[in-house]
């Protein structure tokens, strides 16, 4: 379980080193409109290497303004009440590829995918917050607001998604409001984050800069989202790898704290460690689920929520392998209570998602969360009764104590517990189980209803961009 006292300390030390950096060296900012605005707001400002650095009176001011109380709510309203508490989990996002639902073939992924896969988290109870999971490849430039779109109509689940181009932001922002009934609704109770990923160490892309302030305007709550690679874009160790990813995301507290004061801001990490021998970054190692659970300590840190990757496998289909590497990765999360685990469907790298492997997901979600109830502590007198009735040799099958209680015990849905001659004379392998539940979810799905002519006020934004779009 988590040390808090080695927690501190690992914290304190990561973030004096972030200082440290941060006040020496700085990051870049890639656009001279956006330095000029910084140097007005008091930070000190390279034009010409285009770095800017903190001082400690921003940093002061910053963490002063940093929001601590992170709340998310699904679309009627409701709070999510784990989030903050205990770690819930989320559909991974948003490759380019997806397994087909029906034939299993690697392929890209359309608008069609993002919809189904929506449906399918909408319907698994162990899913928590909804991404769109794919890139709806089929829809170019407008893939984005597209899949907003989607979210929109096709969960009332807290969801999670971003912008690739800063003029869809404004876009994104009516459809948000137009479902929780104006800007101020959607800010008392807000159902929908987005997240930007830095290039580390130390840079942002201008469009991805443009877009997180436009979404601060908006006070829309953004997570800064490391991808840091330990042994490329960062040292080889965790602790360097960490601190790579702390100065990025505290460099982005700062100045979006400086600009917009009380902006909700989260802390994310989905990175992990090289593998020197391939050039490639598996996501299902097990320094995935390490490196990342420092990301959670340094967000109870700051005391901001985090988005962690975990969950996570390289396996090419629903094997052992994936069963494993889920699971390695996802424990030393909700060790630290990352307030979101990322990564519910995720395959092959996170390159590909897959639809099997997100329904088989959710039974790995329900078995770890059953086994981190732990056993609950109670007067045992009963107990103790029951066994000195039993003693020796008795049976406890019948007993009244046992009915009341056996359902509390985990029950699978997809995994076997037949027999061999049961199992096999069934014929059903847990990946052709999965297909068939996903292909069920996806032909009964019904939109939950959106309030009255919202659902026009969305396509009504859309065909701005999309002449023909219609749900």
């Amino acid at each position: 379980m988590a040390n808090p006292t080695h927690n501190q300390t690992l914290a304190e030390l990561v973030h004096q080193k972030s200082v440290e950096i941060l006040q020496e060296v700085g990051f870049c900012v890639p656009d001279v409109e956006i330095l000029v605005r910084l140097a007005a707001a008091g930070f000190p400002v390279d034009l010409e290497s285009q770095m800017v650095r903190i001082t400690p009176d921003l940093l002061n001011t910053a963490l002063q303004a940093l929001p601590r109380e992170g709340k998310f709510y699904n679309r009627k309203g409701e709070i999510l009440t784990q989030f903050g508490v205990d770690s819930v989990f989320m559909g991974a996002g948003t490759p380019v590829n997806v397994f087909d639902l029906h034939t299993g073939e690697h392929r890209s992924a359309t608008r069609q995918d993002v919809r189904q896969l929506v449906a399918i988290q909408q319907a698994l109870p162990q899913v928590d917050v909804v991404r769109p999971t794919v890139t709806a490849t089929d829809q170019g430039d407008l893939s984005d607001l597209v899949e907003i779109a989607e979210l929109l109509r096709n969960t009332d689940k807290p969801v999670v998604h971003r912008t690739l181009i800063p003029e869809h932001v404004d876009a994104a922002a009516e459809m948000l409001f137009a479902v929780a009934g104006g800007a101020e609704a959607f800010r008392a109770r807000p159902f929908f984050a987005t997240l930007y990923c830095p290039i580390s160490p130390g840079y942002f892309t201008p469009e991805n800069i443009h877009c997180m302030l436009r979404w601060a305007e908006h006070g829309v709550p953004i997570t800064l989202l490391s991808m840091a690679m330990g042994g490329a874009s960062a040292p080889a160790t965790l602790l360097g790898e960490l601190i790579v990813i702390n100065t990025d995301i505290l460099a982005w507290i700062v100045t979006l704290q400086i600009l917009y004061p009380g902006t909700p801001l989260w802390y994310g990490s989905v990175s992990a460690v090289l593998d020197m021998k391939t050039g490639l970054l598996p996501l299902g190692a097990p320094e995935r689920g390490m490196i990342n659970s420092g990301a959670a300590i340094m967000g109870h840190f700051y005391g901001i929520p985090s988005m962690c990757g975990g969950l996570s496998s390289d396996a090419k289909q629903l094997d052992a392998q994936a069963g494993f590497e889920k699971v390695t990765t996802a424990i030393p999360l909700m060790q630290e209570s990352a307030s979101i685990i990322y990564g519910v469907g995720a395959t092959d790298a996170g390159s590909t998602i897959s639809y099997t492997q997100m329904v088989f997901d959710d039974e790995i979600i329900a078995g770890i969360r059953r086994m981190w109830q732990g056993i609950a502590l109670h007067d045992p007198a009963e107990e103790v009764a029951l066994i000195k009735a039993n003693t020796p040799r008795g049976n406890f099958m019948s007993a009244r104590h046992t009915l009341r209680h056996y359902r509390e015990h985990w029950y699978p849905q997809i995994i076997s517990r037949d027999t061999y001659s049961t199992w096999l004379e069934k014929g059903e392998t847990i990946e052709s189980i999965c297909r068939r539940k996903a292909q069920e979810i996806v032909a009964h799905h019904q939109p939950p209803p959106l309030p009255s002519g919202v659902e026009t006020a969305l396509e009504t934004v859309m065909r701005r961009y999309l002449p023909d779009f219609h749900f």
